[in-house]
This record gives structure tokens, C-alpha cells and sequence, in this order.
């Protein structure tokens, strides 16, 4: 059978483009190192989570309002929740309306869930969707999309994403976890927060740069 040069033309322009559209993304990425490039901190978005296991007394319609507090919490305590330190950053100024309006639209009565199929819910690929609505602006943006409440584990898992605020596309993002620890809701569940950002301070930072960076 006589191949088609057409065929193999449009699969080697697929493949070229595919090629530069990587070297684009290896390229924007490299912005996140970048002391030039604005980086805004735009919060936790729980829109997506699910708690896994026993929530004690707070009933759910409590809980999204005790995300705005876990929010408030990483902005009200900076020199703990140290986004400058773990950055190599002077200034990471920070613009909460956006996941603030998300997270209150949040349905309760989809909150909770027994099922262990929800830690691997969130994919690379559904991330480029969950970005939307925090286009707008300019530099970049950085949102943790966290994924499960889970306290048989005592673990809070999420998704750090840094994005193109003017045009919505994921830079670099990946999944992370941490360990959940303290009394009252808002503190036991802020603490994994705490615990991610520790991490990229001590190696995630350089991992990548090292992969990412100019």
C-alpha cells in the first residue's frame, strides 16, 4: 500500500507544533523564577474538594465559611505562611476576590464523600479548566486546588498551579500534600497549606527552577 506525502507532511507539521508549543510553556514557565514577573498569591480554592471521613461538630454550610477563614488565616499570619521565602521573592502582593466568590458557591451537600476514588479526582488536564476563573491581570498567578480533606490520613492534598493570569495557561502545576495538625477546623486544615509551602522553600523551589527556569 503507497503511503500518502500529504499524511506525513500534516504528521510532521503536528508534531513540530506540538514541539513549540512545549518550548512556549518551557519558556513561560520560566517567569515563575523571574523577579520581573508579578507573582500574585490568589488563594486556596476548595471548589473541588472533598472531605473524606468524620468532620466532628461543623456541619458543612460551616465549613466553606471556615475556608474564607483558612484564607484570611495565610494572609493575617504572612511571616508564617511565608510565600516571600519559599518564592525567593521580595514582594508576593495577593488578590483573594476571585477565590473568595468561587468558594462561596460552593453546593454542601457535595462536600463530603467516603469514597478513596476521590484522591485521584483531579487531573493535569482539569486544571486547565479550573483556572478560569481566575483569569485577568497581569504576571502570574498561584492557587492551591485542593483536592481532599482527608482525616482518616490526617492529610490535606492539592494542586499548586501557577498560571498566565492574562490568558488562563497553566504553567506549572502539581500535587501536593500535607499534614493536618491542630485544634478547630480552620487550624487543623490551614496546616497542610502551611506544611506545602514549607516544602517548596526547602526543595521544591530549586526542583523547579532547576527544571524550569531560565
Amino acid at each position: 500500500m503507497k503511503k500518502n506525502p500529504n499524511f506525513k507532511l500534516a504528521l510532521l507539521g503536528a508534531l513540530c507544533f506540538s514541539l513549540s508549543q512545549f518550548a512556549l510553556a518551557q519558556s513561560a514557565a520560566a517567569d515563575i523564577f523571574s523577579s520581573k514577573t508579578t507573582l500574585t498569591w490568589m488563594g486556596v480554592d476548595f471548589t473541588q474538594v472533598k472531605a473524606l471521613g468524620e468532620t466532628g461538630t461543623v456541619s458543612t454550610v460551616e465549613m466553606i465559611n471556615l475556608f474564607a477563614k483558612i484564607n484570611d488565616v495565610v494572609i493575617n499570619e504572612g511571616e508564617k505562611y511565608n510565600f516571600k521565602e519559599a518564592l525567593s521573592r521580595t514582594e508576593v502582593p495577593y488578590d483573594l476576590d476571585p477565590v473568595t466568590k468561587a468558594n462561596a458557591g460552593i453546593d454542601p451537600d457535595k462536600l463530603l464523600s467516603n469514597s478513596s476514588a476521590e484522591k485521584d479526582r483531579i487531573t493535569v488536564k482539569s486544571i486547565d479548566g479550573m483556572v478560569k476563573p481566575y483569569v485577568g491581570g497581569t504576571g502570574i498567578g498561584l492557587v492551591f486546588f485542593m483536592e481532599t480533606l482527608d482525616k482518616p490520613q490526617e492529610s490535606g492534598v492539592m494542586w499548586v498551579t501557577f498560571f498566565d493570569r492574562s490568558s488562563g495557561n497553566v504553567l506549572l502545576t502539581e500535587k501536593m500534600s500535607g499534614k493536618a495538625l491542630g485544634f478547630g477546623f480552620r487550624n487543623h486544615w490551614a496546616r497542610p497549606v502551611y506544611e506545602v509551602i514549607k516544602e517548596i522553600k526547602k526543595s521544591k523551589y530549586k526542583a523547579w527552577k532547576s527544571k524550569f527556569g531560565k
